[in-house]
C-alpha cells in the first residue's frame, strides 16, 4: 500500500468517526427529548385526573346545594300556603271586617 492509500484510509476513518459521534449526539438528544415528552405526558395525565376529580367534587357540591335550595323553596311554598290559610281563617272569623 502506498502512503496516499493509507492516508486516504485514515481520512475515511476520521470521517466515519465524526459521523458516528454526530449520530451518538443525535441519539442522545432524541432520547432526552423522548424522556421529556414522557414526563410531560405523565404530568398532564395526573393533572387531568386531578381536574376531573375536582370537577366531580364541585358537581357534587352543586347538586347538594341544588337539593338544599329545592328544600328551602318547598318550605317557603308551604309557609306561604300556611300564611294564606291563616289569613283566610282570620277573615272568616272577622266576617270580612278587615280587622
Amino acid at each position: 500500500m502506498t502512503e496516499a492509500q493509507i492516508q486516504d484510509i485514515y481520512t475515511r476513518l476520521d470521517s466515519l468517526t465524526t459521523e458516528v459521534n454526530s449520530l451518538k449526539t443525535q441519539i442522545g438528544v432524541v432520547g432526552t427529548t423522548q424522556y421529556a415528552v414522557v414526563q410531560i405526558l405523565d404530568r398532564l395525565e395526573r393533572l387531568e385526573a386531578t381536574a376531573n376529580n375536582n370537577f366531580n367534587q364541585i358537581t357534587n357540591r352543586f347538586d347538594r346545594q341544588d337539593e338544599r335550595f329545592n328544600s328551602v323553596d318547598n318550605r317557603l311554598d308551604s309557609l306561604s300556603s300556611d300564611v294564606a290559610q291563616i289569613l283566610r281563617i282570620l277573615r272568616d272569623r272577622n266576617e270580612g271586617s278587615r280587622l
